[in-house]
């Protein structure tokens, strides 16, 4: 848990940079100012917060968490997501749900919905796995049990209900996947070759 806080704190200075503050007062200045004026870092802070208390079985303080990122910037993060470190929530209204899980340094734009796909006969609990540098645009939706693979770009608006491979971007209504020649994102380099 604690490697993953230090990745999300690393992500939301880089991300929130405040440079007047560590002018003044220093990196460490800068830190807490990034995470007190962002309610998108406190927001994956506060999961983190509810992911452990789950996990000791402590009651109603998870829920209570819950509720408080619902409260900070819109998030809706259920109790069986797992998530890497260094997600990046642009400005929140997300809501990730079911049995979801979410790869290292993703990206989640705004008003994005992740989870469940409980409409039609293909109804399942399970939701997507998705991989590591993994961008989701804007209104997106990535349903039911898909994989999305390393380095995925997921359109503004995209619904998305069958997997997407690496390297790759899906657009569209349902999403239809657009192949890239060459590898996208930081994960690029660290690809088998051939």
């Amino acid at each position: 848990m604690f490697e993953n806080v230090r990745e999300d704190i690393r992500q939301a200075v880089t991300w929130h940079a405040v440079p007047a503050v560590r002018r003044w007062f220093g990196p460490r200045a800068e830190t807490i100012a990034s995470i007190a004026l962002s309610a998108e870092a406190q927001t994956v802070l506060v999961y983190r917060l509810q992911a452990w208390l789950r996990r000791k079985r402590v009651p109603l303080l998870p829920n209570l968490c819950r509720r408080l990122t619902m409260l900070l910037a819109g998030v809706s993060i259920g109790d069986r997501v797992d998530i890497g470190p260094g997600l990046l929530l642009n400005h929140g209204h997300v809501v990730i749900d079911g049995t979801t899980r979410i790869g290292p340094y993703c990206s989640i734009a705004p008003f994005v919905t992740i989870g469940l796909n409980t409409g039609g006969p293909d109804v399942s609990l399970e939701g997507p796995t998705i991989g590591r540098f993994v961008f989701i645009g804007t209104g997106a939706k990535v349903l039911g049990p898909v994989k999305i693979g390393d380095n995925a770009r997921i359109g503004a608006n995209a619904v998305v209900l069958s997997d997407v491979p690496a390297n790759a971007t899906a657009v569209g209504v349902p999403a239809r996947v657009i192949a890239h020649e060459y590898p996208l994102g930081p994960a690029a380099s660290e690809l088998p070759k051939g």
